[in-house]
């Protein structure tokens, strides 16, 4: 009887590990459900699933986690490890979650699922799905509209035809500035309220934005406009996009 007991449990082990799903290669979706069975991250008893995925070295991904039950909560990890790479729980104007990211080596990841209540139960679908490469920033100052002695000016337009990270339509423009140099950026616009972002060019696909700095009222009016002094010489992002989902014609002041 030990004998068989022993035989049997090997055989179950085995059999569960065969039952583990291979990393879904994208574009990959899936719908589940957040039970009272399911696995609990121990703080506030936070139910979770998790998914796994097979991203590639440099591709854009678009992942997203939406539900009528509960509001939903995306986390990204790299296979193995304890910290996620990417996370995001409110997109744009909904409680559902969308992640851009392009991860810098390929190789497994997991998707984690949870509710940003502790109460969260219920269906929900989960998607991967490749993106387009970004569209290359806008150069400075050799494609600006004018430039003075102390001022470079863009006149642009957001609208469908630009960049997006879920839904918020947005330009970036490419700045140099030296170590200790200070930028004045400015952004007006009476088609919309502005919103400028400085960020380095790593982060373009996160969502939310990391940015360095930011502004969206400091300009008169609702316009926008911040200061900016790095520590380090380097190429900068400059992001303009809305507050809200906005469009319509702009003007951006970059300082020389």
């Amino acid at each position: 009887m030990r004998s068989h007991t022993a035989t049997a449990s090997l055989a179950a082990l085995a059999a569960a590990f065969s039952a583990v799903p291979a990393a879904g290669q994208a574009p990959w979706s899936v719908a589940g459900e957040l039970q009272d069975s399911d696995r609990s991250t121990g703080e506030g008893d936070h139910r979770y699933d998790e998914h796994a995925v097979r991203l590639e070295a440099g591709q854009r991904y678009r992942i997203s986690v939406e539900s009528e039950a509960f509001d939903p909560v995306a986390q990204l990890y790299r296979a193995g490890e304890d910290e996620p790479v990417a996370e995001n729980d409110d997109s744009g104007a909904s409680l559902n979650s969308r992640i851009s990211y392009a991860p810098p080596s390929g190789g497994d990841f997991v998707l984690r699922v949870i509710g940003f209540s502790a109460d969260a139960r219920g269906a929900y679908t989960a998607e991967v799905a490749p993106m387009p490469p970004l569209p290359a920033p806008i150069a400075s100052p050799g494609t600006a509209v004018t430039t003075s002695g102390t001022w470079s000016l863009w006149q642009g337009e957001l609208g469908p035809a630009d960049a997006d990270l879920d839904g918020q339509h947005y330009d970036d423009y490419l700045i140099r500035v030296e170590a200790g140099q200070t930028r004045y950026i400015s952004v007006d616009s009476s088609s919309f309220d502005p919103l400028v972002q400085l960020l380095l060019p790593a982060a373009r696909d996160s969502v939310p934005v990391e940015t360095l700095d930011g502004d969206d009222d400091a300009g008169a009016g609702l316009n926008a406009l911040l200061a900016f002094a790095p520590e380090e010489a380097g190429d900068y992002i400059v992001r303009v996009t809305s507050y809200g989902q906005g469009t319509g014609a702009y003007r951006l002041w970059v300082s020389q």
